[in-house]
C-alpha cells in the first residue's frame, strides 16, 4: 500500500473541504497521542457494505445491526499532515439542563434497575440523544476537537448515503498487528476533581469494570486464545476518569477476526448477558443508536493483515444544521437514576465544550 502523501495543513484542509463540498466519502482521523492527522478519500459515492478482497480502507460498523450497515471507505487517495498543540485555555461548557430529558432518562434507568433485580441481566448500558445547533464550519470544529482531546482517537467521517459523524473515543476495541491482538477493558466513570490527583472509585464502578474484563477474557479463552491481562489503571479522558485493564494475546489473523466478531458489542456499550441487554436496549431506548457504540478504524492501511478499531464513543452526528450528541452509562442493580443522569451530563460536556469553542 502506498504511503500517504504529506501535505501542509492548509492544503490538507482544502482537500478535505473539497471532498465535503462535493459530497464524496472520506474520513480524517488522528490516533491517540499521534502527531499526524490522516485522510482516506474515496473518489466515488459508492456505498461499500463490507471489506472487498481484503482491500485497504477505513471501516465503520453500527451498534444496531438490524437498522444500519457496516460501511467501508475505499482508500483511493491518502494524505497526512502534521498536527501539534492542545487547547491551553479551555473554556468548558456547562451541561444543558432539561427537565423533560432528565425525567425520561431517569425513568429509563429505573426500568433498567428493575429488570436487573428481577431478571437475568447483570448489567445494561442505556443512552440518550439530544441536539444543539451545529457549527457553520464542521472541519474547523474537528480540528478544535483534536486540540481538546489529543489522547483520544479523533475522527471526522462523511458518506453521502450515511451522513456525517465526528468523535473523540477513549476506547480501543481491538488492534491486530504482527500476530498480537490487543484490547482494553474500559468501564466505570468519575468526573475529574481538580482538587484530587486521582479519582475515588466505588464498588459499583469497580464491579462494572470487572464485568467487562471477565467478558473479554472469557471470549479469548473460548477461542483457544491465551490472554495476558495487565493491572487495573486509571484512564483519563477529557474531564472524566475511567478504569481500564489492557489485555493482549497472540493469535493469527483468522483468530483475531473471530475475536472481533465476539467482542462487539462489548459489555461496556451493551451489557451482560449480551443478547438480553441488547434486547432491552432495542425495546426501551427511544432512538436508533446507528453508529454510536459501534466501532471504526483502519484496515490494512499501514501493512497487510492489520487493523485497529475504536469504539464510537464521545461522538456526535451532524444532520440538517443540528449536532446530535449521544451519551450513556452502565447500569447495575446498585445504580441510582439521579446519579446516572448526572453521569450523562458530565459526559456530554466532552462535545459541548468543543462546540462552544469552535464557533
Amino acid at each position: 500500500m502506498p504511503s500517504p502523501k504529506n501535505k501542509k495543513s492548509g492544503k490538507f484542509l482544502q482537500i478535505a473541504a473539497d471532498q465535503l463540498s462535493e459530497d464524496l466519502p472520506f474520513v480524517l482521523y488522528k490516533k491517540p497521542g499521534a502527531s499526524k492527522v490522516m485522510a482516506v478519500l474515496q473518489d466515488d459515492p459508492a456505498l461499500i457494505p463490507a471489506l472487498e478482497d481484503n482491500s485497504p480502507g477505513f471501516l465503520m460498523v453500527p451498534f444496531h445491526r438490524e437498522e444500519a450497515r457496516p460501511v467501508m471507505l475505499r482508500a483511493d487517495r491518502q494524505y497526512q499532515t502534521s498536527f501539534q498543540g492542545v487547547r491551553l485555555h479551555k473554556v468548558p461548557a456547562r451541561a444543558i439542563r432539561n427537565a423533560v430529558a432528565r425525567e425520561i432518562h431517569q425513568e429509563l434507568v429505573a426500568r433498567a434497575v428493575t429488570a436487573l433485580k428481577n431478571g437475568s441481566l447483570e448489567k445494561v448500558v442505556v443512552a440518550r440523544r439530544f441536539s444543539v445547533e451545529a457549527p457553520e464550519d464542521l472541519l474547523s470544529a474537528y480540528f478544535e476537537l483534536l486540540r481538546w482531546y489529543p489522547d483520544a482517537f479523533g475522527y471526522f467521517w462523511h458518506h453521502p448515503e450515511i451522513g456525517t459523524w465526528m468523535g473523540a473515543s477513549p476506547e480501543l476495541l481491538l488492534r491486530y498487528d504482527s500476530g498480537v491482538a490487543e484490547t482494553i477493558a474500559l468501564a466505570g466513570t468519575r468526573p475529574a476533581d481538580p482538587d484530587e490527583a486521582l479519582p475515588r472509585w466505588t464498588g459499583k464502578e469497580r464491579h462494572e469494570q470487572q464485568l467487562v474484563t471477565d467478558f473479554i477474557v472469557s471470549k479469548m479463552t473460548a477461542l483457544g486464545i491465551q490472554p495476558q491481562t495487565g493491572q487495573v489503571r486509571n484512564v483519563r479522558a477529557g474531564s472524566l476518569w475511567h478504569l481500564g485493564t489492557s489485555i493482549r494475546a497472540g493469535t493469527g489473523l483468522s483468530g483475531a477476526l473471530r475475536l472481533l466478531a465476539d467482542l462487539h458489542p462489548s459489555p461496556a456499550v451493551c451489557g451482560l448477558p449480551r443478547e438480553a441487554a441488547y434486547d432491552f436496549i432495542r425495546k426501551n431506548e427511544n432512538f436508533n443508536r446507528e453508529y454510536y457504540c459501534g466501532f471504526l478504524g483502519e484496515v490494512g492501511l499501514e501493512q497487510a493483515d492489520t487493523f485497529e478499531f475504536f469504539v464510537n464513543l464521545r461522538c456526535l452526528q451532524f444532520r440538517n444544521g443540528k449536532a446530535f450528541l449521544y451519551v450513556g452509562g452502565g447500569i447495575t442493580p446498585d445504580s441510582d437514576p439521579e446519579a446516572e443522569w448526572e453521569e450523562t451530563q458530565q459526559k456530554s460536556t466532552t462535545m459541548l465544550s468543543m462546540l462552544k469553542n469552535s464557533g
